[in-house]
């Protein structure tokens, strides 16, 4: 019977703690209801103390800090719950063991293993809803234009109004030896002294280098049509390129990913704001950007750092803008601020790979444990070190470092550690050995899966792309995320399969 003087644990749990006990060793042993509760009080706590230090979005992430002292308590409490865990073990003593316990303990296993980890995430997900409270999407996207036209606005005599041309003529993409090379032209070109943008706004432009040519194939030609600003068609093989300087003094990255409106590109500032310049209220325009410098401005990242304000002749138009206005320390606390704001979404995916995969490995390994004696554990660990360093120092004696050799011995070695865990059931008693190969095989069988989709996909690609001629083709659309996820949850319902039929079964020879 569980003691009634567990601290810090109310009363309903310890009369749960009992029941369990006396009903369901199975399910008392794992302390799940423990784990859940101190792993709520914690985070609890943990949350709080988050949300009063990630009060401003603006400043640099202290995160990493966090995360590395809560992945400490964490696995203090892991130490501890393991140290309960071990102190009675219904399979090893042969206790009364029902028909799905094996999956119910495993199950139980991922989940407060599964649980414990969730706490070290709690961090970035309070300092994400902080800068999400803080600063709106639109918000963002809306003081960066507001920043980049005012700028524009009160520096019109400093910027650079003419478009800068580059002349392409365009090749067959099979003739390397002229791509990337200039020539001078032999023919005559018309030279313009305007262009046409976005919404027939006229620009004046430079054309540096009428008479010299950059050869380009056909794919390039639909990039730069696609990326360029503007470009003027001199025939069905000369294209002219004219680039729009810079005016977005501020900017951040993704920062519009998510916002009905986007940020202005320097294009659409030179529409919007230079082509038909009229004379801003300067004192307004003033008085606004100093506002926004103190919504926004932050200091580096140390202590001792500093932007200087201060600019010479020699700076350049964007250098002198960026420190009158204190642009650098604006766009640092913009870049930090979006980039909390968009830390889950831009990488829940990634973060829930491994929420996965390290409970999944740590689960494994606590099963494995809780089901062989330490020192077949133990020596489970040693063999698979063993294996690892000769498989890769045969690799490299051999020359042959590739993917598919990589997953192929992974392959064979499945099957090996297989043939000898089933021969168990031919043998009077269980080997050291074959106890070894059972905990290999059981450990390798989720991750099966996704070596046989990585290893097809290692040979197609190697087929697919021996040549150079083969690079030159279209590349097809194949759907390895899907294949990948698909192997991901037939890896993991293949383990729960063969836990009850079969490595149950193993572990009880």
């Amino acid at each position: 019977m569980s003691s009634n003087k567990r601290p810090l644990v109310p009363s309903f749990l310890q009369k749960l703690d009992d029941n369990l006990l006396r009903n369901k060793p199975a399910v008392w042993q794992t302390r799940t209801h423990l784990v859940l509760f101190f792993a709520i009080a914690f985070a609890a706590v943990l949350s709080l103390f988050c949300f009063l230090v990630f009060f401003d979005a603006r400043q640099y992430s202290t995160l990493p800090g966090w995360v590395t002292f809560t992945s400490l308590i964490v696995f203090i409490g892991f130490v501890f719950w393991l140290i309960y865990l071990l102190r009675f073990n219904v399979f090893k003593r042969f206790g009364n063991w029902h028909m799905f316990d094996g999956l119910k303990s495993f199950a139980l296993f991922f989940v407060c293993i599964g649980i414990m980890l969730s706490v070290c995430f709690i961090p970035s997900l309070i300092q994400t809803l902080r800068a999400n409270q803080q600063f709106g999407n639109e918000e963002i996207v809306s003081d960066i234009n507001e920043l980049n036209t005012t700028a524009c606005k009160l520096n019109y005599n400093l910027l650079p109004l003419k478009w800068v041309g580059n002349k392409y003529k365009v090749v067959d993409s099979g003739d390397v030896r002229l791509k990337n090379t200039q020539v001078v032209a032999t023919d005559t070109d018309t030279i313009v002294t305007e262009v046409f943008v976005t919404d027939t706004v006229a620009a004046t432009i430079i054309d540096s280098g009428s008479l010299r040519y950059d050869f380009i194939d056909t794919a390039e030609l639909r990039t730069k049509l696609f990326t360029e600003d503007s470009v003027v068609k001199v025939n069905d093989s000369v294209y002219v390129f004219y680039a729009c300087a810079n005016y977005g003094f501020v900017n951040s990255y993704r920062a519009d990913e998510y916002t009905k409106n986007k940020i202005l590109s320097s294009v659409e500032l030179y529409r919007t704001v230079l082509h038909n310049y009229k004379k801003p209220d300067r004192q307004a325009l003033e008085k606004r950007m100093k506002a926004l410098k103190e919504k926004w401005a932050v200091n580096g990242r140390y202590g001792y750092e500093s932007w200087n304000t201060e600019y010479d002749v020699n700076d350049s138009y964007e250098n002198k803008i960026k420190k009158r206005y204190d642009f650098y320390r604006i766009n640092n606390g913009i870049d930090n601020a979006v980039e909390k704001k968009y830390e889950w979404k831009n990488n829940w995916e990634g973060n829930l790979r491994v929420f996965y995969y390290i409970t999944l490995v740590f689960t494994l390994l606590v099963f494995i444990f809780r089901h062989s004696t330490a020192k077949t554990f133990f020596l489970s660990l040693l063999t698979a070190v063993v294996f690892a360093i000769l498989t890769g120092l045969f690799m490299l004696l051999s020359y042959n470092e590739s993917e598919i050799s990589v997953l192929s011995f992974i392959v064979v070695y499945y099957v090996v550690f297989g043939a000898i865990a089933l021969s168990t059931f031919g043998a009077t008693a269980r080997r050291a050995y074959q106890g070894i190969a059972i905990n290999l095989f059981v450990f390798m069988t989720p991750f099966i899966p996704l070596v046989f989709v990585g290893l097809n996909e290692a040979i197609h690609y190697r087929n697919r792309y021996n040549t150079y001629e083969e690079q030159l083709k279209v590349v097809e659309v194949r759907n390895t995320a899907l294949y990948f996820l698909i192997a991901e949850i037939a890896g993991i319902v293949m383990l729960l399969v063969l836990l009850e039929l079969l490595f149950k079964k193993l572990y009880r020879k």
